[in-house]
């Protein structure tokens, strides 16, 4: 047993500097030295010691000048690259030169479109009416707080009449919603003002009188562990003051509904149909637990709820039209097959099977007036079959091998909408029409004058350690690898059953273009070939998310593609654990780490306000096999005082809601303090951004700019090497 003198000890070696307090007048030239007060923590008979515990309170007076020195340090490394400016130049002129759309509604008879127009920082929200005349309804680019932090659009909905529209919208990426509803006859945004509306959107009756949505509880407090539960569900009746809103659902309101506190109530509805769906969202997990009731009893306060499904029933999706209810049931079969309830007499025994279970997982279902439309993952790419009203299924032809990155229906109108994308199709919005049954694209979203030709994805497979192969996409110039290996930008995920679909950033070319290549992985732990490749890297089985990155990696240098030297891992959030882990598993392996607002201290999650939503995804660290788990896939309790890492980027935004600040803060100062560590470690702050949901434009080229430029710097590329 490792004694608490050893710990102590070791601390001490690894921080080599006692307990200093924080020098700012070194920030600019060196990273900053704070102090270390080490925490000793005996769990389950697990010991670990924490030497930058104090960063778990915001509201500790170091913690922000701590910051702000990381942050000066790492803009004194980066700014000091000389290909760096160009290549953000480049990376801007990319991202904007064209417009973009990324969402769409058709209500009534107006098209609501989420709009970046060409050059703009952000989204806005337009309509454009029968004429075919678009016009603003909010543009965040025109708003500003008090304090002069950007404002995002977060979400919206509009009323199935199309004469009004319910928006959320939040300051400096921090995702705290405030919802308003807009006029859309005159854009007149009405007195009504939803605070804490951070789960949007809202979903509105048939007959446009109201909508149903979650508020955050009054009682709870930002940055705690229960900030997010006991939200609650409110039913709003346009033109009422808000505090007159009558509550709908939340834990422990209504016997019948056995929501637990961390279940998030959503209210649903569809635009053909009498009854509501109550929806209880368990933070990440995909599971869900379904009531229905009439709509007419649940808008009176006088709901007769009738319970549908648990978690335990493995209902992973759903869809719903007039009296039937569509799910996805994957307790007999994991790839899933779909079932329909009567919601006249719902019950989960008497459910009808309308799809079979078939070789490809089922990822979602939409509805529309024509029949329902099942979307399939495929390995990666992603397809769609049609169940029509008679009863007919049959796969759709898909213009190209695509990721869907949205469907857009309505039970009330036939064919559907969809944005798609592939690894080299520029993102477009795509139309389905059913009577001819074909796909067009809109054209809402114009692509980029920009030509792809120049380049190329190929898909490879790599054995991983258990004989598994990982299939991983490569893209580059055509000509790349001619010369030997190229210098590599590797990125993996491996969380929540998310899949690596193909998807082309027109930012990535600025990389390409320099002769880098980027290899995405699709490990396991995502869902490129459903729910047993999900559960194979998911809390006990989490090994395989970074092992399978290894082999990648490892099959990429085999192949000549890369070298060592050359390569650069990247993880965001939930992939920080894929990341980190590869890092302190084979840290011989790799030039480079980006840690993306990464997760990378889970074994601490209890603490953070987003930590007990996801325990369903990477364990609870008050159950002891969870517990276990966490240490084991906790980057920052497995690095070692007497080993030397590769340079290190952690990136993290003050304002993140869903992953602390501080896990970057504390992996940063641990490795920046060990003794034989020799390649540098920057930690990149910004504080008027979070997760990066809610980011400007310019804010995420910078990024972006800061990311390449960092690879390229590390696989010895020589017009990014500092001058001396």
């Amino acid at each position: 047993m490792t004694t608490r003198r050893k710990l102590m000890a070791g601390i001490g070696a690894s921080a080599g500097i006692g307990l200093i307090g924080f020098k700012p007048a070194y920030a600019a030239i060196r990273p900053p030295v704070t102090r270390v007060e080490p925490v000793v923590m005996t769990r389950f008979g697990i010991t670990t010691i924490d030497p930058y515990r104090w960063m778990e309170n915001p509201k500790d007076p170091d913690w922000v000048p701590y910051a702000k020195a990381q942050g000066a340090y790492a803009r004194h490394v980066l700014d000091r690259l000389p290909g760096r400016a160009a290549l953000e130049k480049r990376i801007a002129a990319l991202s904007g030169a064209t417009e973009a759309v990324r969402d769409l509604q058709r209500a009534g008879n107006n098209l609501f479109l989420t709009v970046r127009p060409a050059g703009a920082s952000s989204a806005r929200l337009e309509v454009q009416g029968e004429d075919g005349t678009r016009r603003v309804l909010f543009d965040p680019n025109t708003a500003k707080t008090e304090s002069g932090a950007h404002v995002s659009l977060d979400w919206w909905r509009a009323s199935p009449d199309g004469t009004h529209v319910v928006y959320g919208s939040s300051p400096a990426g921090s995702e705290e919603s405030v919802g308003r509803v807009i006029r859309v006859a005159d854009g007149v945004t009405l007195k009504e003002v939803f605070e804490r509306a951070l789960f949007g959107p809202a979903y509105w009756l048939p007959d446009s009188s109201g909508f149903f949505i979650n508020r955050l509880s009054d009682q709870t407090m930002q940055g705690t562990p229960d900030y997010f539960m006991k939200s609650v569900c409110w039913f709003h009746k346009l033109g009422d003051d808000p505090k007159d809103d009558l509550k709908a659902a939340t834990f422990g309101l209504h016997q019948m509904v056995d929501l637990t506190e961390v279940e998030f109530p959503i209210l649903m509805t569809a635009d053909d149909s009498d009854f509501g769906l109550l929806l209880g969202i368990d933070g990440v997990r995909r599971e869900l637990s379904i009531w229905s009731a009439p709509l007419e009893g649940i808008t009176k306060g006088l709901p007769v709820w009738t319970k549908i499904c648990s978690q335990a029933d493995t209902i992973t999706g759903f869809a719903h039209s007039g009296s039937t209810l569509y799910l996805t049931s994957e307790k007999e079969n994991p790839l899933g097959r779909v079932v329909a309830v009567d919601l006249k007499e719902p019950s989960l025994t008497s459910a009808r099977e309308v799809v079979p279970a078939s070789r490809n997982p089922i990822e979602a279902l939409s509805v529309a007036s024509d029949g329902l439309y099942i979307q399939i993952m495929d390995g990666g790419p992603q397809r769609l079959r049609r169940l029509s009203k008679d009863g007919r299924l049959h796969d759709l032809t898909m213009p190209f091998e695509a990721g869907i990155y949205a469907v857009f229906s309505s039970a009330t109108r036939p064919g559907l909408d969809m944005v798609l994308s592939g690894w080299l199709q520029h993102r477009s919005i795509w139309n389905y029409n059913p009577d001819t049954d074909q796909f067009s694209d809109t054209g809402l979203s114009p692509k980029p004058n920009i030509d792809l030709t120049p380049f190329e994805s190929k898909r490879y497979l790599a054995k991983a350690k258990d004989g598994t192969q990982i299939p991983y996409v490569v893209m580059a110039a055509k000509n790349a690898t001619k010369r030997g290996p190229a210098p590599c930008l590797a990125d993996a995920y491996g969380a929540y059953q998310v899949s690596n679909t193909p998807f082309v950033n027109p930012r990535s070319l600025a990389m390409m273009e320099l002769g880098g290549i980027l290899m995405f992985a699709s490990v396991r732990g995502g869902g490129d070939y459903g729910r047993p490749w999900y559960e194979a890297g998911k809390k006990a089985t989490k090994s395989n998310t970074w092992n399978d990155y290894i082999a990648c990696c490892e099959d990429m240098i085999a192949r000549g593609l890369t070298s060592p030297a050359k390569l650069t891992i990247r993880g965001t959030s939930a992939g920080g654990v894929a990341v980190g882990r590869a890092m302190t598993t084979r840290p011989d392996l790799f030039a480079g780490v980006i840690c993306d607002v990464g997760c990378v201290n889970l074994s601490r999650s209890e603490v953070e306000q987003n930590g007990p939503a996801n325990f369903p995804e990477f364990g609870d660290p008050r159950v002891a096999e969870d517990y276990r788990n966490l240490v084991a896939m906790d980057t920052y309790f497995t690095i070692q005082d007497d080993v030397s890492y590769p340079a290190v980027m952690v990136i993290t935004g003050i304002t993140d809601p869903r992953v602390a600040p501080h896990q970057g803060g504390k992996l940063a100062a641990r490795l920046q303090a060990l003794p034989k560590q020799k390649k540098p470690v920057i930690m990149r702050v910004t504080f008027d951004e979070g997760h990066g949901i809610g980011s400007t434009r310019g804010q995420i080229d910078s990024k972006t700019a800061d990311e390449y430029a960092f690879a390229l710097w590390r696989a010895g590329v020589p017009r990014f090497q500092p001058r001396a």
